[in-house]
C-alpha cells in the first residue's frame, strides 16, 4: 500500500523543493512576484494532474504487483482513487504554504499547520467510524479542500497571486526548476524505489503491511508535523545566506519536539484503540511497531535540519549523494545478505534495518554539511 505515497513524494520533491529558490528570487524583484506565483501554481498543478490520471488508469495493476493475492484489490483501488483526489487538492495546499513562507507570513503557515492537525483529527473521528478506511481519504479531501480555498483567498487579498500566462523569459526559470528539482526528484525516486523493494516488500512478506502502514501513518501525520514545519522555516531562512542561519535554535526546537513526543507515548495506544477504532489485539500490535520505530525518527528530525539547509540553498546535490550512498551501499549490503540466505526478515529486523538506515543518513549528511558545504562556501567568499 505504500507505493502510492512513494510516487507522490517523488513528484512533490521535483515540484515543491525548487519553489523556495524560484519564488525567493522572484520576491526580491517584487514587480512580477504575484504573476510568478500564479504561473508556478499552473505548472505544479498540471504536472500533478498527469500523475493523478496515471493512478486512475494504472492503479489496479500497481496494487496487484506490490501486494499479496489475498488482498481485496478493488477496495484498495477505490481507496487510492479517493486519496488521489485528496492529494491533488493537497498539492495546492503545499504550494500555498511555500508562498506563505517566502513572503514572510510565518504566522499563516503555523496557523494552517495547526488547523490541518485539528481538522484532520476531527474529520477522522467523524468519518472513519462511519466509512472505514474510505473515511481517511474523505477526511483528507475535506481538510485539504478547506485549507486550499482559504489559502487562495488570503493570498489573493494580499496581492500575492495574480492571473498571468507564460512568457519567453520564463524558460530560464523552468530550466532552474529542472536543475534543482532534478536532483531532489531523482533522490526521492531512489529513496522510494529502494524503500518499496527493501521495506514494503519485506513488510508484506511477514504479513504486517496493515499494522506497519497504520504506525507509519501516525508518525508522519501526527508526530512529525512540527519537524516538517521547522523544515519549511529553515528553507525560508536560507534566503539570507548560510552564515546567517541560527542553527543552534533549530536544534533546540528539535530537542523540544522530541521531548514532547516522548511525553505523549501514553496517548499513542488510546489513539489507535479509541480514535482509529482498532480492536485491542491489533491496537497492541500497531502500538508496538510505533514504539520500536519512532525512536529512529530522532535521527530523521536532526537530519531534516541539514537537508532543509541544502534544499533552501539550492544545494540539492548533497542530498542526492547521500541517497546514493545509503540506498546502494547500506541497503545493498542487506539485500546481498538476504539473497545469500544469511538473514531472515521479521518485523523487528525490518524496523532495525530501516531505522539504522536513517542513522547512517544522518552521519553522512552531517559530514557533508560540516566539511564539504562549509569548505565550498569559504572558497567562494
Amino acid at each position: 500500500m505504500e507505493w502510492f505515497d512513494l510516487i507522490d513524494e517523488t513528484l512533490r520533491s521535483f515540484l515543491i523543493v525548487p519553489l523556495y529558490a524560484i519564488l525567493n528570487e522572484a520576491f526580491k524583484r517584487k514587480d512580477d512576484f504575484a504573476q510568478m506565483v500564479f504561473k508556478s501554481l499552473l505548472f505544479v498543478f498540471a504536472l500533478y494532474a498527469l500523475f493523478s490520471i496515471g493512478v486512475f488508469v494504472y492503479g489496479g495493476s500497481l496494487i496487484r504487483a506490490m501486494n499479496p493475492d489475498g488482498m481485496n484489490v478493488d477496495a484498495v483501488k477505490n481507496y487510492f482513487r479517493l486519496e488521489t483526489v485528496a492529494f491533488v487538492v493537497g498539492i495546492a495546499t503545499s504550494f500555498f504554504q511555500v508562498v506563505f513562507v517566502v513572503v514572510g507570513k510565518d504566522a499563516n503557515f503555523y496557523l494552517f499547520l495547526a488547523a490541518k492537525c485539528v481538522l484532520s483529527v476531527i474529520a477522522d473521528f467523524i468519518l472513519i467510524p462511519r466509512m472505514g478506511i474510505y473515511g481517511i481519504a474523505v477526511s483528507n479531501i475535506t481538510v485539504n479542500a478547506v485549507l486550499a480555498a482559504v489559502s487562495f483567498v488570503l493570498l489573493s487579498r494580499q496581492n500575492c497571486i495574480k492571473p498571468s500566462w507564460f512568457q519567453k523569459k520564463d524558460i530560464s526559470v523552468l530550466k532552474d526548476w529542472g536543475r534543482i528539482g532534478g536532483f531532489s526528484g531523482v533522490q526521492q525516486f531512489i529513496n522510494n524505489f529502494i524503500y518499496a523493494v527493501m521495506i514494503c516488500k519485506m513488510v508484506n512478506m511477514v504479513a504486517e503491511q496493515g499494522n506497519y502502514w497504520m504506525a507509519n501513518n501516525f508518525i508522519w501525520r501526527v508526530l512529525l508535523i512540527p519537524v516538517m514545519a521547522l523544515a519549511e522555516v529553515i528553507k525560508h531562512d536560507c534566503k539570507d545566506g548560510y552564515a546567517k542561519l541560527n542553527q543552534k535554535a533549530y536544534y533546540v526546537i528539535s530537542l523540544a519536539v522530541i521531548v514532547l513526543c516522548a511525553a505523549s507515548v501514553p496517548l499513542w495506544k488510546p489513539y489507535y484503540s479509541v480514535l482509529e477504532k482498532l480492536p485491542d489485539g491489533r491496537a497492541d500490535a500497531v502500538f508496538s511497531i510505533t514504539l520500536k520505530l519512532a525512536p529512529f525518527y530522532i535521527a530523521y528530525a536532526v537530519c531534516s535540519i541539514i537537508s532543509s539547509i541544502f534544499n533552501g540553498l539550492g544545494k540539492t546535490h548533497f542530498n542526492f549523494i547521500t541517497s546514493l550512498i545509503v540506498n546502494f551501499v547500506y541497503y545493498g549490503i542487506f539485500f546481498a545478505l538476504y539473497k545469500a540466505g544469511k538473514i531472515t526478515f521479521t518485523m523487528d529486523t525490518i524496523i532495525m534495518m530501516f531505522g539504522f538506515g536513517m542513522v547512517v543518513n544522518l552521519v553522512i549528511t552531517f559530514i557533508e554539511e560540516k566539511v564539504f558545504l562549509r569548505t565550498k562556501i569559504k572558497t567562494t567568499v
